[in-house]
């Protein structure tokens, strides 16, 4: 990974992203607070988003999304699937309460109907009250379509073992006649002052349910990976890998931002993947403030009538000083006063030309 020379994106003359959704400056859908972790796909021949949502009522929920104007492509605008009452719909009901992932659902990976299995979205559920630091868990939980409607599975289909008890950002395909999850493994979800200690794994199930493989190390934690996002193009499979986002500004954190790989095939095996390049980077100088701690949560889209073309969705952590700093800031310019929150995010699209190799 070449730092000396420019990303992708400024290698293109940084076209503008498009702004989907910001916790400070809008547009956010009615009833929810925040959005990230954008998944998307061609379902049944229309573009479909998948996202993370906090609402209102200050749940994480999963969401699904359609093009306002199906012209643009991937890239968007898109429509959060709304209720009767103009608010954001969840796609499935909320797990019951004492359940594993009571806490809240976030990070959807949708998996197209396969080997006589109905359509799937994989998921991170929050196994435990607390959100991040010592103590804090994730497990990875599943929902099915069926009979028209998103059902949740009882229990979680993969957790972690010591010393890296938390799992959680699935990205899962089928290839090959098994369902394969690269997801990060840690000890907790760091908190402020902390710093990461992520390790990407990757593991392989004939159902996608059971009998998961010994996980395989994909990246380690030396390369500071959070999560990647990967998809089809042509006879190749390009990956995203993110690296985590400074959420809590601590400072410290290794280079921000995204790179990508190529591979024949979606494999387990790290080596069968390119030497990732830099497709984005948060640390230079001219990054908008709405990413400028990092990005995490890709999504990433190749229209099969354009497939030299890339469209990345992200999540942004914004730079921006603690609430109440923030608050008086924002009220002194007449402005909307934030929601108190530790952070703010964006989900935003890029769309660029992706070279061959």
């Amino acid at each position: 990974m070449n730092a000396d020379q420019p990303d992708l994106w400024r290698s293109q003359g940084s076209p503008a992203p498009i702004v989907l959704w910001d916790m400070l400056d809008g547009p956010m859908p009615r009833g929810l607070l925040g959005v990230g972790d954008p998944n998307v796909h061609l379902v049944d021949g229309r573009w479909t988003l998948f996202v993370g949502g906090f609402t209102t009522t200050f749940r994480n929920r999963l969401f699904r999304a359609h093009l306002v104007d199906e012209a643009t492509g991937p890239g968007g605008p898109w429509r959060v699937d709304c209720d009767p009452r103009g608010r954001a719909r969840p796609l499935a009901a909320d797990p019951p309460k004492g359940s594993w992932d009571a806490a809240g659902m976030h990070t959807p990976s949708y998996v197209p109907p396969a080997a006589s299995n109905g359509a799937r979205i994989y998921y991170s559920g929050r196994a435990n009250a607390k959100l991040y630091g010592p103590g804090s868990r994730y497990a990875i939980g599943v929902l099915e379509h069926v009979d028209g409607q998103w059902r949740r599975r009882g229990a979680p289909v993969l957790e972690g073992s010591g010393p890296r008890w938390s799992v959680l950002e699935p990205r899962v395909v089928h290839s090959g006649g098994r369902y394969r999850m690269w997801y990060q493994a840690n000890p907790h979800e760091i908190g402020p002052g902390e710093h990461p200690d992520y390790e990407l794994q990757c593991v392989e199930s004939e159902d996608g349910l059971t009998g998961w493989t010994p996980p395989r190390v994909f990246a380690g934690p030396d390369e500071g990976f959070f999560d990647i996002a990967i998809a089809p193009r042509g006879d190749r499979w390009v990956m995203l890998l993110a690296r985590g986002s400074d959420l809590h500004n601590t400072g410290g954190f290794p280079p921000q931002g995204l790179w990508w790989s190529t591979a024949a095939h979606p494999s387990a095996d790290r080596a069968d993947w390119s030497q990732p390049r830099r497709f984005l980077d948060t640390d230079a100088p001219g990054t908008p403030i709405w990413m400028a701690r990092g990005t995490y949560g890709p999504g990433l889209a190749f229209d099969p009538s354009n497939p030299a073309r890339v469209t990345v969705l992200l999540t942004g952590v914004r730079d921006a000083p603690r609430w109440p700093r923030l608050m008086l800031g924002r009220v002194s310019r007449l402005r909307r006063p934030p929601v108190p929150a530790p952070f703010y995010l964006s989900v935003a699209s890029l769309m660029l030309d992706l070279p061959t190799c």
